[in-house]
């Protein structure tokens, strides 16, 4: 046989034997297809409900997704959710047959599968019933339609249903396939918690762990269980993973305030007292989500950034409390006047107001830079706890100074007419040294307190040991923060400027080339043509 027709013979074999091997991973992919479409079986009563629906064409997509869910799968149909008695507020006959319905079926529904889950939810702040507060936001300000599809479309999540059960667990979990895939989406959470009073999904994205979930989220498989205490199976957490994923010591849970240490919505930041006899005190549910962190993070690292956070959470009450003082006194001198019906005061000072310009302020200090100064501290949104958190609450005040100062108040005018810049710190100081991130070795932004100040360190210590001694504070806070105290030339870098200093100079040369650019081709740079309007 000469090599040409060998060569052949050997190419024919190869070719056959490529086409059998294709056609069995053919033959294998279309049976794993076919095996992977759920086999259903329901009663005949579902079956009656599914046929209908098909056959008017009405809400069929939500049959298809019900098709896809585990519910289908385990053959649970329309009448285990949908079943009702004659006297349930929400029962009805379906027109096209005798059949009684439920329209809405409730966590009490869910409840007869799902116990612990129902049970944990009706514990959390999401079943908190915020119908409990009047604010004059939604009870004044607001017209009653705007609130239909405003306010009472995120915080229907706590709605009491007439049959006693508290929530609606299809907020997250979508009708009818009741995904845990939907369920873990950021965006699923972001539905509500996003805005700018509480710009939770916006912090998300702006975070180290919402950018890595953008880049590799949609390799992840979402649909996973943590309820056997397994290893967290994704590589960044999304906002389910810190509030209601297990890991290998924490137990998932359907309570997302089990987890959480501070009050950091409400207009003063507190420590947690919800459900403090079943999920203990706030530094057990720091210890739970310490314990989360420590899925991805070292605890030096976790405990120094959830520190930071806490005593931005304190920085802001004391913020909080120049608005409360001002806005007291404006009203008590007859400088604001409150809104009153029907011989009631209707705008309480302390809380909210908007006829008048301190008031407005104060409500949005707290409702809106308020808050996303605090969470953005909490949830490393860098830009939110800076420009818009402590720079716009930090403008909102000083507002309320000049408008003081404007009618009339005497201690008002003093602060206009200073010209030391402590007059932007009419408040007490928390702080820390250093931060999370590392060690730095020169920094050009030294604040001018720091400077300005011999004592400034001894009073923050004073501060934040008086919060440790109020119970704001764990005893491991307060000794790591003392850690970083006594060691504060190292956490804050002073002490190895010197050892930079040829680092340091390079970058000055660099920096005065800079200055020398922009200030010949910007702000000396004359044009001869005529400007086109003169005073």
């Amino acid at each position: 046989m000469d090599t040409v027709t060998a060569q052949k013979w050997l190419i024919g074999i190869f070719s056959t034997l490529l086409i059998i091997v294709l056609t069995i991973v053919a033959g294998v992919e279309m049976k794993k297809t076919r095996s992977d479409k759920p086999h259903i079986e329901v009663d005949a009563k579902s079956k009656q409900c599914i046929t209908c629906h098909e056959k008017q064409n009405i809400a069929v997509k939500q049959i298809d997704a019900w098709k896809e869910s585990q519910h289908a799968v385990m053959g649970i149909g329309c009448t285990e959710c949908h079943t009702a008695q004659e006297d349930d507020f929400d029962a009805f006959h379906c027109p096209q047959s005798d059949v009684l319905v439920a329209r809405h079926p409730t966590p009490k529904d869910c409840k007869e599968c799902h116990e612990q889950e129902v049970t944990e939810f009706t514990n959390s702040k999401h079943a908190h019933q915020f119908w409990l507060f009047a604010n004059a936001d939604r009870a004044i300000f607001e017209n009653p339609i705007s609130t239909r599809h405003g306010c009472e479309q995120c915080h229907q999540i706590g709605n009491i249903w007439p049959d006693g059960s508290v929530g609606e667990c299809d907020v997250c979990h979508a009708k009818h396939s009741f995904s845990m895939e939907v369920a873990r989406q950021p965006e699923t959470c972001g539905e509500c918690h996003m805005g700018p009073d509480h710009p939770h999904i916006e912090i998300y994205n702006e975070s180290k762990h919402g950018n890595i979930f953008k880049a590799k989220g949609h390799e992840w498989d979402m649909n996973y269980n943590t309820t056997e205490n397994e290893t967290i199976p994704i590589e960044a957490p999304v906002c389910v993973t810190c509030h209601m994923d297990g890991n290998e010591l924490q137990p998932m849970t359907h309570d997302v305030s089990a987890r959480l240490a501070f009050e950091s919505q409400a207009p003063w930041s507190f420590r947690t007292v919800w459900d403090e006899e079943n999920s203990g005190t706030w530094e057990v549910k720091r210890d739970r989500m310490e314990t989360i962190c420590a899925s991805c993070h070292a605890p030096d690292f976790y405990e120094t950034y959830l520190l930071t956070a806490d005593l931005v959470n304190l920085q802001y009450n004391e913020i909080r409390r120049q608005f409360v003082y001002w806005t007291k006194k404006l009203t008590a001198n007859g400088t604001i006047d409150q809104i009153e019906a029907a011989g009631k005061k209707l705008s309480n000072v302390v809380l909210n107001g908007w006829d008048e310009t301190p008031e407005e302020l104060m409500y949005y200090a707290w409702h809106h830079e308020g808050r996303r100064f605090r969470h953005g501290a909490v949830m490393m949104g860098a830009d939110f706890t800076q420009w818009h958190g402590i720079w716009e609450l930090q403008e909102d005040l000083m507002e309320v100074y000049k408008w003081a100062a404007e009618h009339g108040d005497a201690e008002a005018k003093r602060w206009v007419n200073s010209n030391h810049p402590s007059k932007f710190v009419p408040y007490k100081l928390y702080d820390i040294p250093g931060n999370s991130w590392g060690i730095p070795a020169f920094t050009n932004t030294t604040p001018f307190v720091y400077k300005t100040y011999s004592d400034y360190w001894e009073r923050i210590y004073a501060n934040v040991e008086t919060a440790y001694k109020n119970g704001l504070l764990s005893k491991k806070q307060w000794d790591h923060w003392l850690k970083r105290y006594e060691n504060r030339d190292h956490y804050l870098g002073t002490k190895y400027t010197k050892d930079v200093k040829e680092v340091i100079d390079f970058y000055k040369q660099r920096n005065a080339k800079d200055k020398e650019a922009f200030t010949k081709q910007a702000v000396k740079l004359k044009l001869p043509g005529k400007s086109f309007y003169k005073k």
